[in-house]
């Protein structure tokens, strides 16, 4: 039994969570944030990744509460025997008493569901991590939200299938094989970002194109990961800095004895970045896919006539298939792609308008303003202005609704 603190006793927390991760680290500011409103606290804290044991401080530590995000059954009894209130905010273990503030996983689910029927597409596919609760919730939302709306979706199992236990080329090969038999175009939810790195690599390896045949959702939203892939990934943000916040809240409350330790509680996502993995048409027509492909790969620096070459047609029928297969033209999605390009170069690079410009194949700086200028109505040095500000502003000023998505009743 913990002894409760009293009104006047700061507190010592150990937080025993990834300091790897953007997602930990923002669930840390949360606890901070807490701590600097509620506080003060005194925080006990390690470097700490998906790998680490548990640190070896902790056995001698005379603490009053944890916040942690245990992987597996056994740190979580690890923790719990310590004697001290504990918080989680990985995955419930009804069965050790310990409260927990999480991830609404199973809305997370519904967002990608939804954000991928709004394409217009009509098939859809589940890559998850197997054994993992939360990436089952997470599949449940997104079956579940597919399934009401009229839609089957396919799930793939990595223990169910033949090559799972080979290696790791075994299981890309089987999770290629599994992608390339589904009917395309796809809207394919992966469990979290790396996972959708996985699925990327397997596309690559049966030349499935992204997104034009398979458009890929993610959950994490690191920056890092999502912006690696060669199509940037659009993915799913937890509300991790307002987990943290209501995790340290709750443990506050079950330290003075005011809360049950066993009390949990779900965090609705904080939304969707939409980037180019899930910028797609729904086509069903192979040589429409394959086209938007190669007008993306080449950025727009290409015409109508090099694509129609590409896949020996004429330009007219071309642009036939185009009309009657996506009601759109070769040659909007050409401009398309280039404006795409511009806003990239003006977002993340330092280049002059002369040298976006040339790369973008156009004659001179003041054809590019020109061009910029006519389909957005803003001139590129306002434009990258713009951009560079809201970025600051994101960074030191994060957005995002803090509210609880619900509460669950405490375990019987």
């Amino acid at each position: 039994m913990h002894k409760v603190k009293e009104a006047s006793d700061v507190p010592h927390v150990a937080l025993l969570i990834e300091t790897s991760k953007a997602f930990g680290r923002d669930i840390i500011k949360g606890v901070g944030r807490f701590s600097r409103i509620h506080g003060p606290w005194s925080i006990f804290i390690d470097e700490f990744g998906p790998g680490s044991k548990l640190p070896g401080w902790l056995k001698d530590w005379q603490g009053d509460g944890i916040i942690v995000r245990a992987r597996n059954q056994k740190m979580a009894e690890s923790v719990a025997a310590i004697g001290v209130p504990v918080i989680e905010t990985l995955q419930a273990w009804p069965s050790l008493g310990i409260g927990g503030v999480f991830t609404d996983d199973e809305a997370i689910g519904r967002v990608a569901a939804e954000h991928l029927m709004a394409r217009g597409l009509k098939y859809y596919g589940f890559v998850g991590v197997d054994g993992a609760h939360w990436s089952r919730t997470r599949q449940d939302g997104f079956a579940r939200t597919l399934v009401e709306a009229g839609h089957e979706v396919a799930i793939y199992s990595a223990t169910s299938r033949r090559r799972h236990r080979e290696n790791w080329e075994g299981g890309q090969e089987d999770l290629a094989n599994w992608l390339a038999e589904l009917p395309k175009p796809l809207g394919l939810m992966a469990a979290h970002d790396m996972r959708a790195l996985c699925v990327f690599d397997a596309c690559r390896r049966r030349a499935l194109s992204t997104p034009e045949e398979i458009a890929i959702v993610g959950v994490d939203n690191d920056d890092v990961i999502c912006t690696m892939a060669d199509t940037p990934l659009t993915s799913i943000s937890h509300n991790s800095e307002q987990i943290g916040y209501e995790a340290a809240a709750l443990l506050s409350k079950v330290m003075r004895g005011t809360a049950a330790a066993r009390q949990t509680s779900l965090i609705a996502p904080r939304g969707l970045s939409a980037r180019r993995s899930t910028d797609v048409i729904a086509a069903a027509d192979p040589i429409i896919a394959k086209s938007l492909k190669f007008i993306r790969d080449r950025k727009g620096n290409t015409s109508v006539q090099q694509v129609a070459n590409q896949f020996g047609l004429s330009r007219r029928s071309l642009e036939r298939k185009f009309a009657e297969g996506i009601g759109t033209t070769p040659h909007e999605q050409i401009t398309s792609e280039k404006l795409q390009h511009a806003k990239l170069l003006l977002q993340e690079t330092s280049y002059s308008l002369e040298e976006i410009a040339e790369q973008m194949q156009l004659s001179s700086a003041s054809y590019f303003s020109s061009f910029f200028k006519e389909l957005t109505g803003k001139n590129p040095g306002a434009f990258r202005k713009e951009m560079r500000e809201l970025r600051v502003t994101e960074e030191f000023y994060p957005s995002g609704k803090e509210r609880l998505s619900r509460p669950i009743e405490p375990s019987a």
